[in-house]
């Protein structure tokens, strides 16, 4: 569900994805030039099929077409008023597009007019949410357990509310119930997981270790039990799972620097330059790779390479204070 992962990662970590390089576009490109010409061929054969529009709406709206992916959808509609997911891609475009009264008011109506929709009532709830009206949110989730007292999703969205409101203990009761509805709920085992840490509650292992035992390879999961561990002194553990992830996706910046760090802090200064080395080569635009590893090359007496890391750290974030301050006082003649 595309609105939940966008709210879990703004709770749990913050997503960033970095901007795709010149080469990266290329395929995109490619690929969008050959879905369009797919979709215009279904539309031009099929004018009167809102099927048609409802798909290339969505070839526009995956490569950030919004407005003539607005206009197919809205042409959709016209032809066809009782397919419930083209209000929910209509809205889906407002939200994206900076609109976000626009895609309330679309949910609020859709919600009227389908309103056994259990899926339009979560994303209206969604929406409620992401705009910070957490009562509204919190109602509309509580109007789909009243007539399905199981739906984990909606204990979910209430524990996200609760969660923003400050209310701890509520939010947890919430996600807790979410879990119990629906084991394989993922994002409420590591949100509780998060919560409890958050505490100091060693708990908060037993919701990571829940998370993975649903996903296995799953990335925030093992990220997230590695740093726990590392944080209550189990460091070969920790440095076991940074180790793993860095095995499933070369380019997960987190592993390689985590790793690296503790390595510096056990003294093991060879194999903290090695893995920052690994981040620099797989993520050579990151200013923080090359930092750390020049604090590994001034460790291992190699000033001169140090200055080379840090230089190159503020190239790449010129207000990145700490890599200024140890090259202020490297002690290599500048």
């Amino acid at each position: 569900m595309r609105i939940f992962i966008l709210i879990f990662c703004l709770a749990l970590i913050g997503c960033k994805q970095d901007p795709p390089t010149a080469e990266s576009k290329k395929p995109a490109e490619s690929n969008l030039l050959e879905g369009l010409d797919e979709a215009n061929n279904l539309v031009k054969e099929n004018p009167n099929d809102a099927h048609a529009y409802f798909h290339r709406a969505n070839v526009f709206y995956d490569h950030d077409g919004f407005q003539e992916a607005e206009d197919d959808v809205k042409k959709a509609i016209e032809l066809d008023s009782n397919k419930v997911e083209y209000y929910h891609l209509l809205a889906d475009l407002h939200l994206d597009n900076f609109k976000s009264m626009n895609a309330l008011g679309t949910m609020i109506k859709t919600v009227k007019k389908f309103p056994n929709s259990t899926q339009s009532k979560l994303k209206l709830s969604e929406f409620y949410f992401i705009l910070k009206k957490y009562e509204q949110s919190i109602q509309t989730a509580g109007s789909i357990l009243e007539e399905d007292p199981q739906n984990a999703e909606a204990y979910f969205m209430i524990g996200m509310n609760f969660r923003e409101s400050g209310d701890t203990s509520k939010s947890i009761n919430s996600f807790q119930a979410a879990i119990e509805n629906d084991p394989e709920l993922v994002d409420a085992w590591l949100i509780l997981g998060s919560m409890h840490e958050s505490k100091n509650d060693k708990l908060a292992l037993s919701y990571y270790d829940g998370a993975l035992a649903v996903q296995p390879d799953n990335l925030i999961a093992l990220h997230s039990k590695a740093y726990f561990l590392q944080n209550n002194g189990e460091i070969s553990k920790a440095l076991e799972i940074y180790k793993q992830i860095m095995l499933k996706d070369r380019n997960y910046t987190d592993a390689p620097l985590n790793a690296g760090i503790l390595y510096l802090e056990l003294d093991s200064f060879k194999m903290a330059y090695d893995h920052f080395n690994i981040l620099t080569n797989n993520v050579p635009e990151s200013p923080f790779g090359y930092f750390y590893r020049g604090v590994a090359n001034e460790a291992l007496g190699n000033p001169e390479n140090a200055k080379e890391d840090y230089e190159t750290a503020l190239r790449l974030k010129p207000d990145y204070a700490k890599a200024q301050n140890a090259l202020d006082n490297i002690g290599v003649e500048q």
